[in-house]
């Protein structure tokens, strides 16, 4: 991914979330198969900044309540165990964060429209992403945005590759920069 892109995907964010009024973000993905750890590793590095800027946080949990307009869920393999969450924050917006096979180039991130979810590879969940985000939309009223990227890496018991730990780290500091923005 080169800036171009990274500037292309926040800008689009930008727009996506412009009348955000409580966001939701929930980093999916399992850290023992490699890139496929990237949401989870943003949320929790996203955990580490709001416990660092002040905020009265454990950063290790897998629910985090920022403020009132700001939920980070560490959902592993399992986004379908945090519905109750959900359902109780009732967010306006929900950033789903995943290691998506889209056939790109790796390290390629991208917003994925819902209408092309079911195209995408999102493997290591117990649900696939369609089933959570029907589910999701049926109890809440809420817009869904899953942005994935392309692993490199998926085998069993690798960590994170340095070119999608440095595209996460990016990424993760747009992200800050979107929700500081908006606030």
């Amino acid at each position: 991914m080169d800036g171009e892109t990274l500037e292309n995907v926040k800008s689009e964010l930008k727009d996506l979330l412009k009348d955000c009024k409580k966001l939701c973000i929930m980093g999916v993905g399992n850290t023992m198969k490699g890139d496929d750890g990237f949401g989870v590793y943003v949320v929790e590095k996203l955990a580490e900044y709001y416990n660092k800027i002040g905020y009265d946080i454990n950063p290790n949990n897998e629910v985090n309540i920022i403020n009132d307009n700001l939920v980070l869920l560490n959902c592993g393999v399992v986004p379908e165990n945090f519905t109750d969450v959900l359902k109780k924050e009732k967010p306006s917006h929900i950033l789903i964060l995943d290691a998506a096979l889209m056939g790109e180039k790796p390290g390629t991130l991208k917003i994925v429209d819902s209408e092309d979810i079911a195209e995408v590879g999102f493997s290591t969940h117990a649900l696939p992403m369609t089933i959570i985000i029907k589910y999701i939309t049926h109890y809440i009223n809420t817009e869904i945005l899953v942005i994935g990227i392309e692993p490199k890496n998926l085998d069993f018991g690798g960590s994170l590759s340095n070119e999608i730990k440095e595209k996460a780290s990016q990424f993760t500091k747009v992200l800050i920069n979107i929700i500081s923005n908006r606030n």
